[in-house]
């Protein structure tokens, strides 16, 4: 093929209307930290229902951790596949997270802070009840 065959080709093809009917486009994508443990994805990803989620270092992209991929590495570290010590190099599971330790993540962070937040109100409602104890109605 020409250069200019080539050229004509691909503006034809520039051209043509993009059909993203056939494209998986995620709605609410769900993004993870570099570091979180394979277990606490695992509990995300049953507890949100997700088929994938992205894994971001410094607001970047840097992969994608689909459920089948991860039943896989669950199923291989219940088998004995993982020995290493968390914390030894080369540690790291398939989805870029240490065996051990787990650095705090913003899912982590947000769900501490509803847990808070929860046992304030609960703590509020008890403390106004005893006070309408207390006085004549």
């Amino acid at each position: 093929m020409s250069p200019e065959e080539q050229l004509s080709w691909e503006e034809e093809q520039l051209a043509q209307p993009i059909d993203y009917a056939h494209c998986h486009i995620d709605p609410a994508p769900f993004q993870l930290v570099e570091r979180t443990t394979l277990i606490k994805v695992h509990s995300i990803f049953s507890m949100l229902g997700l088929q994938h989620a992205y894994v971001t270092a410094i607001g970047r992209l840097i992969g994608v951790v689909a459920l089948k991929e991860l039943r896989k590495a669950i199923e291989k570290m219940n088998s004995g596949g993982f020995s290493k010590p968390a914390g030894a190099p080369g540690s790291e599971l398939p989805n870029g997270t240490a065996g051990g330790a787990e650095a705090p993540s913003e899912t982590q962070s947000e769900s501490e802070d509803a847990a808070e937040s929860s046992s304030k109100s609960t703590r509020q409602k008890k403390s106004k009840k005893s006070e309408n104890k207390g006085s004549p109605v």
